[in-house]
């Protein structure tokens, strides 16, 4: 396989990400255009459900949220609290200050803290066999976000997932998806 451009490629993705777009991609290894878009495009559907529902349930593993950035420059440098930047400030605080070039590690934990210290935890400081919360509508918003990549193509609208973070408007593809899902309900009675 072939990918380019896609959260696959980047380094700073969660694995559970990555895991999903490899298996969406072996999704569309069907034998012509038109089986791709009937059977491929329903199983890759099916999957972006599943995975969803193991964020929501809390069945991924903490090392599989994890996101990594690299620190551009140095901390005193920056002017605004981006996750990675809040994660390591909050290292810092604990006496391992990150340098400029190096990675940080950490788990969003809360997106919408009003206090940007507040909205991830970095990896390190997270102890061995902690149960720990994670945000799950942040990591579901990604996971949209990285289906809507490889899947836009044919038209896959994040909103029928109940996210309108990024919702266009399209009213002929929302008529065209509301034919298509009461297909699939009426193929599964």
């Amino acid at each position: 396989m072939i990918a380019r451009g896609i959260e696959l490629r980047r380094h700073d993705t969660p694995n559970f990400i990555k895991e999903f777009q490899t298996e969406v991609h072996t999704l569309f290894e069907c034998k012509n255009s038109d089986e791709v878009i009937s059977k491929g495009y329903e199983q890759a559907l099916l999957l972006v459900t599943r995975t969803t529902d193991r964020i929501m349930t809390a069945d991924i593993q903490l090392q599989d949220l994890v996101v990594s950035k690299l620190l551009g420059q140095g901390l005193d440098k920056y002017k605004s609290l981006f996750p990675h930047v809040s994660a390591a400030i909050q290292l810092s605080n604990a006496g391992k200050s990150p340098l400029a070039g190096e990675g940080v590690e950490y788990i969003h934990t809360n997106a919408r803290h009003t206090n940007p210290l507040c909205r991830v935890q970095p990896r390190e400081l997270i102890r061995q066999g902690e149960v720990m919360d994670y945000d799950k509508e942040k990591y579901r918003e990604m996971l949209l976000e990285a289906a809507e990549t490889v899947l836009g193509f044919f038209g896959f609208d994040r909103s029928i997932y109940g996210d309108t973070a990024k919702k266009k408007n399209r009213k002929w593809w929302r008529t065209l998806r509301e034919y298509r899902s009461t297909d699939i309900e009426n193929e599964t009675l």
